[in-house]
């Protein structure tokens, strides 16, 4: 599937400077594992197999400098390909894509050198199927057995392109399992031999005796060659962007570095020595080489050599040039489509054009011819990634300078000299394919052909609904019979045709279909129940991870809902504050007015009544005798105990006032409406307002003795807080404290009650933390363990419905913990009571809101 609903949580889209309209193609995602981009980084060891030989039939021993000199430009290209893989650790395709960048400001360069590079991968499947086809039918001459040879090049030329479009990973994950044989056994060739030379060799030296007159142009021509096989052991570069482990792979590629000396020159020094000049068949030359230490296993071993090396680096060429395209797309060299990838890694149109040309090769046919041309452009490559070292040699990017520079010329030279002596046509036709496959990928964005076009790919790729699909135990049971009717017949062949055959051909043949019946076998797994497998695979990790969006949903949900309950407390206590401050204030002021009123004329009362007092007695002292009349109103009003009643009731009257005045003093101050919100107050006179309007609820009544408060306050400094938040707080938990009292008392006698009051014990301190700790403690029952985890939750009670809404707590934990960054929590024991705690910070490093 490509860009898929499904898929878009595995790759990563950038968007697009040039033209908005369109879509880079997604980054890679890290699924190769560091095993497999091991066997990718060392499979370029194995091109010595395709040149050593030919070389060393040519230019015998003068092959082995130009293996040296090569050897050493591929360990320092190789170290210098690892630095930038350091560099540039999301860019796919390698060293070409490398070179791009080091030569960003000659972008005509940089381009035709990169295509030049992919071209030289190109032609690798096809020589290769071709190398496998001669060595097979080398195999069977001596027993007058012909194979039809177009039918097997094909074949093996197809085989690593049906395992890449697959998108099952099977092709690396085979290219893994064979890489290390291969190696090894490649290894095992240079060291035995060598040692063979060096310590049992009894007619041979170590260092050759005879020489041979030197050819500049002989040397030249083949350093061309010997540049396509030891510069590309730096292949695993092309894999950094899309490992699980780039450090990892790019150490493999310093470990393919240091195969390069012991492969191409131990391994060419050993064919130049053991091996007749006059050989020409790769298979005959190790062969030749082999018998003297590997005795009569060297053909088994040589053969297996050759066809897992072949079938590898095959592997290699066709993973690597997709993803050379696939960056070169990226970064707008070619045609966007190329940069499409499906959700399983399918590079289906890079892969497509690149089994174009080397079926273009394939039908060419002639292995010199297409190594010269497209070894052209491979050259063309190296000598533009040296050049841009050395453009970049006061950058960060460029470890040798100076070295890349000497590379450079020698590399120049052995593109004119040695191109020259192979064929100016063909290196005439080698310069030009870079300039044509541009010209193709330019006419390719012009032509409204659908293939050639994006979209086309989207909707090819589009997820199937299952009834398009085809049916999973039908496609199984058709897989196993076409493999079981394959695998029965070649080995019925094979038993009928090697019964009058020597043990060694058997061998050889043996391990030939071996390796080819697994890659047909895997080719065809890949295309019948691999897919189903890989999509039974997918859809569990579909539904895991459709499970953990669902969990994080589930998680945002839930946080959503607390928000929304959060916010709902919020106005709710917001509109209750201000409701209950706007009333509180209004009573307040309406009561005011008149108490006032009243308090300020009870003095000027008292004056006129004691004056008038004052009067009759003085009337009285001078008509001590009055009339009967006004004796009898005398007696009747008992003026004794109304002048004493009198004075008694003004004063009560005065107190009165003065209480009240004080009721409206504490409302007006627990509402702090006409003040600023946010100040600095006195946390001790908060307390005692609030406690002066529950006065009512801790006092004495006919069921229970008054509620005792003791006070144990601290020297606290002004805190900055919310003075009307706070006081709101200290009076929910204050009246909290009461309701548990009055429940703790309800089973309780008034004489039990006395001898042990309920109490409510405040006290405050100041903590190190520049702290103000507020404790509020009742001697209740205390909170129920059951109820404690729930009792900060929004409408949470445990009070009868009507007499709690749930709401106090929260609100109070909310006005604490958020809007003045402390913390409010308490300590309880069943049976013993509960002690609240709130702490706030006295100083707030800025104005809360």
């Amino acid at each position: 599937m490509i860009f898929s609903s499904e898929s878009f949580s595995r790759w990563k889209f950038e968007p697009i400077p040039a033209n908005p309209g369109s879509i880079l193609p997604p980054i890679l995602p890290r699924t190769l594992t560091s095993f497999e981009t091991l066997g990718f980084s060392l499979g370029g060891v194995l091109l010595w197999l395709g040149t050593a030989p030919a070389m060393h039939g040519a230019l015998g021993i003068q092959a082995l400098s130009v293996w040296i000199i090569s050897t050493i430009a591929g360990v320092m290209l190789n170290l210098q390909v690892r630095h930038l893989g350091q560099i540039y650790p999301d860019v796919s395709g390698g060293t070409p894509n490398y070179t791009t960048r080091l030569l960003k400001a000659y972008p005509a360069i940089a381009q035709y050198s990169a295509i030049g590079y992919w071209l030289g991968w190109v032609s690798i499947p096809p020589m290769n199927a071709m190398i496998l086809t001669d060595l097979i039918q080398t195999n069977l001459d001596p027993i007058s057995i012909h194979i039809p040879t177009t039918f097997f090049r094909v074949l093996f030329t197809l085989l690593p392109y049906i395992l890449a479009f697959s998108g099952t990973r099977a092709l690396s994950i085979l290219h893994s399992f064979f890489v290390l044989p291969a190696i090894g056994l490649i290894i095992a060739f240079c060291v035995f031999g060598f040692s063979w030379l060096t310590f049992f060799a009894h007619n041979s030296t170590i260092v050759p005796m005879q020489s041979a007159s030197f050819s500049l142009e002989g040397w030249m021509k083949w350093y061309f060659m010997a540049v396509y096989a030891v510069y590309g052991a730096e292949t695993g570069s092309s894999f950094v962007a899309d490992s699980q482990r780039p450090r990892s792979t790019l150490n493999f590629i310093a470990g393919a570095a240091v195969l390069l000396p012991l492969v191409y020159i131990a391994g060419s020094w050993i064919i130049n020595r053991l091996s007749p000049t006059d050989a020409t068949s790769t298979f005959l030359v190790l062969v030749n080489s082999a018998q003297p230490f590997w005795g009569d296993a060297a053909p088994l071993l040589v053969t297996m050599l050759i066809a897992s090396g072949a079938l590898l680096s095959s592997a290699t060429a066709v993973s690597n040039t997709s993803r050379i395209l696939y960056q070169l797309a990226r970064d707008r060299y070619i045609a966007p489509v190329f940069g499409v990838v499906s959700q399983r890694g399918v590079f289906a149109p890079a892969l497509s054009l690149t089994l174009l040309f080397s079926l273009i090769c394939l039908v060419w046919g002639n292995v010199d011819r297409i190594i010269m041309i497209t070894g052209t452009g491979y050259l063309i490559a190296m000598i533009a990634f040296h050049l841009g070292m050395w453009h970049q040699r006061k950058s960060p990017e460029s470890l040798w300078a100076k070295a890349s520079l000497f590379f450079l010329c020698i590399e120049v030279t052995a593109l004119i000299v040695g191109g020259m002596a192979w064929s100016w046509q063909d290196l005439l036709l080698g310069l030009s394919l870079p300039f044509i496959v541009r010209l193709l990928s330019w006419g390719m964005q012009q032509v409204k052909f659908a293939p050639f076009q994006s979209a086309w790919w989207f909707r090819l790729y589009q997820p199937k609904l299952l009834s398009e699909q085809t049916d999973f135990l039908s496609t199984q049971v058709i897989s196993l019979l076409v493999i079981i009717a394959m695998t029965t017949s070649i080995s019925w062949w094979v038993r009928s045709t090697l019964d009058n055959v020597a043990a060694s051909i058997q061998s050889s043949l043996l391990i030939l279909v071996l390796l080819v019946v697994a890659f047909l076998g895997v080719a065809i797994a890949c295309w019948s129940s691999l897919p189903q497998v890989l999509a039974i695979d997918e859809a569990r990790e579909m539904s895991e991870k459709t499970q953990a969006e669902l969990s994080i949903k589930t998680e945002k949900l839930e946080s959503t809902l607390q928000d929304l309950q959060n916010a709902q407390l919020h106005m709710v206590q917001s509109e209750k504050m201000s409701a209950l401050g706007q009333m509180v204030a209004g009573v307040a002021h309406e009561i005011n007015n008149p108490v006032n009123f009243i308090h300020g004329n009870l003095s000027y009362v008292k004056t006129s009544t004691q004056d008038l007092l004052t009067l009759v007695e003085t009337y009285q002292q001078t008509f001590p005798n009055p009339p009967a009349v006004i004796q009898d109103q005398l007696d009747e009003i008992d003026l004794p105990f109304l002048t004493e009643d009198l004075t008694k009731l003004l004063q009560s009257m005065q107190v009165g006032t003065n209480r009240i005045r004080e009721i409206v003093l504490s409302l007006r101050n627990f509402s702090r409406l006409d003040e600023a919100e946010y100040k600095a107050v006195d946390v001790h006179e908060g307390i005692e307002n609030t406690l002066l309007i529950l006065r009512h609820r801790l006092q004495a009544t006919t069921k229970h003795p008054a509620i005792q408060i003791t006070r144990e306050y601290g020297d606290l400094p002004l805190v900055e807080c919310y003075a009307g938040q706070l006081n709101q707080v200290v009076m929910n938990l204050l009246s909290n404290a009461i309701d548990a009292l009055e429940e703790a008392n309800h089973d309780r006698t008034y004489e039990e009650i006395e001898k042990n009051p309920s109490t409510i014990r405040i006290r405050t301190e100041v903590t190190e933390k520049n702290f103000v700790k507020i404790m509020i403690a009742d001697n209740g029952q205390g909170v129920p363990e059951s109820v404690r985890s729930s009792l900060f939750n929004p409408f949470f009670t445990t009070k009868p419905v009507g007499k709690g809404t749930g709401l106090g707590l929260s609100i109070s934990y909310q006005i604490i913990a958020e809007r003045h960054r402390g913390r409010l929590y308490y300590d309880s024991t069943f049976g013993t009571g509960t002690q609240f705690v709130i702490e706030i910070p006295v100083l707030q490093p800025d104005v809360l809101t």
